[in-house]
């Protein structure tokens, strides 16, 4: 490739061509369904390794994506360029602003641990190992979400690299248009280097897990119904129904097991979120592990896949906790795919100080499934018909399904038509394609009809 020796001696990292020993293990993502092919890797050791990246591409004609643990990565690359960034991982907290810049590769996990060194924390997902930057470029449903919103509403400061290889800085008064599109409309606008973020005030903190066996799924549907009826803003409740392996590593009480998983997280007094739990306490687990705990320990309550894995999700907001009426129907212990509902509202339903973009804020509650590529598309299928008459449209973009490259769904279509347009104004030549994108509902729509 013409002039790849120019772009070799101007990154402090790595850059692999196919062939190159360890190209393999760069281009791979978390998930394995997912065979990135690209024309060159650069995996960045510093920041300006992504701006060098960048332009390079540019000067080639390459289509570009920019992938830190590929937890969001929908389609695979074939050709293009590559910018892996798990290297730059570091988290930078000023204590006296309450912010943190966080670098483009670093994990949820790596900003648990470095704010709260100083106490104080960011509004994380239920996965440590996701990436933070893009987790809140989509927007960010974590489990401190119903007391303190969107990961993407605290996102103060965006530092960029445009599709023709410029560099910005994006805030509500530099750029105001793309800071709005960047806050939960998707990573298809720009490379992002890093981004600084508000954070909040680390209080004490409870969560755990309360497992059931199938038998008793009725039981704890209602009540967990009637738990999100008054559950505080401090309380977060989720919901999920899973056959456990029977491998090494899964404690002994789940293994080889179908079980209804009911998981806590609880901003406060200890005793007093032990109150609240206590209706779905009686409704009798066979293991509860709900306790305090410090915060950097909140991954083990989903206790989400942390390896690489083969995976096809899919994902709708619903409008209503009234579509806890047919869930009880959809669990069947046979099926071959995890089912989850999340209870959102709260501050997740309030509109940030500066908007963004993120779409179905008024969604009560996000129900998510996933299973091995190929093995439940029917039984996926027959889950989402159930519970069509509550949806919100779409998913969350934070859970849009992975074999999605459309995300026009994820937003009320006001909200998308202006994503397309700040796309056309921003990446005209769509460098930065293998980013799911929002189309416009118009153009959407012709396209649907088959009109030119």
């Amino acid at each position: 490739m013409g002039g790849a020796g120019e772009l070799t001696a101007q990154v402090k990292g790595r850059v692999y061509f196919p062939g190159d020993v360890g190209y393999d293990r760069e281009r791979g993502g978390f998930n394995l369904a997912l065979d990135h092919r690209p024309e060159v890797v650069v995996a960045a050791g510093a920041e300006s390794d992504v701006v060098a990246g960048v332009r390079f591409a540019a000067e080639h004609g390459l289509a570009v994506d920019v992938q830190s643990t590929g937890h969001g990565a929908h389609r695979s690359m074939g050709g293009g360029l590559l910018v892996t960034t798990r290297i730059l991982n570091r988290v930078e907290v000023d204590p006296r602003r309450q912010v943190a810049r966080v670098s483009a590769g670093a994990t949820a996990g790596d900003v648990l641990v470095a704010t709260a060194a100083h106490g104080l924390t960011a509004p994380v997902g239920s996965a440590p190992g996701v990436g933070y930057v893009s987790y809140s470029l989509g927007g960010g449903l974590g489990m401190l979400g119903r007391r303190h919103g969107y990961a993407a509403d605290h996102v103060r400061r965006f530092e960029i690299v445009t599709a023709d290889g410029r560099e910005l800085t994006v805030t509500a008064e530099q750029h105001p248009e793309l800071f709005w599109a960047l806050r939960g409309g998707g990573g298809n606008f720009a490379a992002v280097t890093a981004l600084e973020t508000s954070l909040v005030p680390l209080r004490e903190f409870s969560g755990g897990s309360l497992f059931f066996t199938a038998e008793r799924a009725p039981v704890v549907i209602e009540r967990f119904r009637s738990s999100l009826a008054t559950a505080p803003r401090e309380l977060s409740l989720s919901l999920a129904f899973l056959a456990f392996p029977d491998v090494p590593g899964v404690p002994d009480p789940l293994r080889g097991r179908f079980c209804c998983h009911l998981r806590v997280a609880y901003l406060g007094d200890a005793d007093a979120g032990r109150r609240l739990v206590e209706p779905l306490v009686t409704a009798g687990p066979f293991l509860d592990t709900v306790k305090p705990m410090p915060l950097t320990d909140l991954g083990s309550i989903h206790a989400d896949p942390v390896g690489p894995l083969p995976v096809d999700s899919e994902s709708v907001a619903l409008t209503s906790e009234d579509a806890l009426e047919v869930v009880s129907s959809l669990v069947d212990p046979r099926a071959p795919f995890m089912l989850e509902l999340r209870h959102l509202g709260g501050a997740l339903a309030d509109e940030p100080e500066v908007a963004d973009a993120v779409g179905h804020r008024a969604a009560r509650l996000n129900l998510f499934t996933s299973a091995h590529p190929g093995a439940a598309p029917g039984s996926q299928v027959h889950v989402y018909e159930a519970v069509s008459q509550w949806s919100s449209g779409g998913p969350l973009r934070t859970f849009l399904p992975t074999s999605h490259t459309d995300a026009s769904s994820c937003y009320e279509p006001a909200t998308a038509a202006e994503l397309a347009r700040l796309k056309d104004v921003w990446d005209p030549g769509d460098v930065f394609s293998f980013a799911p994108a929002v189309v416009a509902p118009a153009l959407r729509a012709s396209r649907t009809s088959g009109s030119r």
